[in-house]
């Protein structure tokens, strides 16, 4: 009985120590993960402060220093008076409107030379998880499409032709559909959004080559509210009279985009020319 009784107090001599142990290992793992935690969110508060003006003027797309943004629109306001300009030139695109803003990691989707469009910034859209994306004017080619169902496979991309086509698996959604202003069988930018049920979601990137029909289709976006405005425009531009063109490039200035790239497409002629645009929110134009 006596040696039980020692064995007893043994054991909660030595339980003791260790349950206090215990208990301040347990402390401290909270005390820090609490200061970890509250570092977190000091530096979340801070980058969000920094960059406050970038996330407001491009409607929360970018997200960069307000010394750098406030930079590009330095940059923006340059190049936008020379661009009004518009000067007289034999070959219009090499004389007239060129990019304006620059993305930080622009990237080329689709294969070399005609067909490829470059994209702002592709990396943001996975902060998108209802990431939509319209391509049209496919002519049966998919490498655009391949490409950035490559990067952000979670995006949903519809493909645009008023051939028939088939996509290939779960790469995009095919829509035997001519884009216009409504005449000759052709559909207008609210009747194509309310067809698809997409009148309420975003449309993150255009992509479009509908040969020569954009100066007929673009007044269809210019005309509708400012949330059903595509982010991106990605364009082949072709040949027309210089005061359609100005009016074009006017329209989309007055319309809150900016150009980030232009490429020359000599495949297609002389006259011809790549562009793409970015909409911003209009605080960015102001002065």
């Amino acid at each position: 009985m006596k040696n039980s009784t020692i064995t007893s107090n043994t054991t909660t001599t030595v339980t003791k120590p260790l349950f206090f142990i215990s208990i301040l290992i347990i402390s401290c793992i909270t005390v820090l993960y609490f200061w970890s935690f509250l570092a977190r969110s000091q530096t979340t508060i801070a980058v969000a402060s920094e960059c406050s003006l970038s996330l407001k003027e491009s409607d929360h797309l970018i997200c960069e220093s307000n010394t750098v943004w406030n930079h590009r629109k330095h940059v923006y306001k340059i190049q936008d008076e020379r661009n009004m300009l518009k000067t007289q030139h034999r070959i219009y695109f090499s004389a007239n409107w060129e990019p304006n803003f620059h993305c930080s990691y622009a990237h080329r989707l689709g294969k070399m030379g005609d067909g490829g469009k470059w994209v702002c910034d592709v990396f943001r859209l996975n902060d998108r998880p209802d990431c939509l994306v319209y391509s049209v004017g496919s002519y049966g080619e998919f490498s655009f499409e391949i490409d950035l169902k490559k990067l952000l496979p979670h995006c949903e991309i519809h493909t645009f032709d008023y051939n028939l086509y088939k996509c290939l698996p779960g790469v995009c959604i095919f829509h035997q559909i001519k884009f216009g202003d409504g005449s000759a069988g052709s559909k207008t930018w609210p009747m194509i959004l309310k067809e698809l049920n997409h009148t309420n979601r975003l449309i993150d990137i255009l992509k479009m080559d509908i040969e020569n029909a954009e100066y007929r289709f673009f007044p269809q976006i210019f005309n509708v509210s400012q949330s059903l405005k595509p982010r991106q425009i990605l364009v082949e531009l072709h040949p027309n009279e210089v005061h359609i063109k100005n009016w074009l490039f006017e329209q989309i200035r007055d319309n809150a985009y900016v150009i980030f790239n232009k490429e020359p497409n000599l495949e297609a002629g002389v006259d011809v020319a790549e562009y793409a645009f970015l909409r911003l929110n209009p605080k960015f134009f102001s002065k």
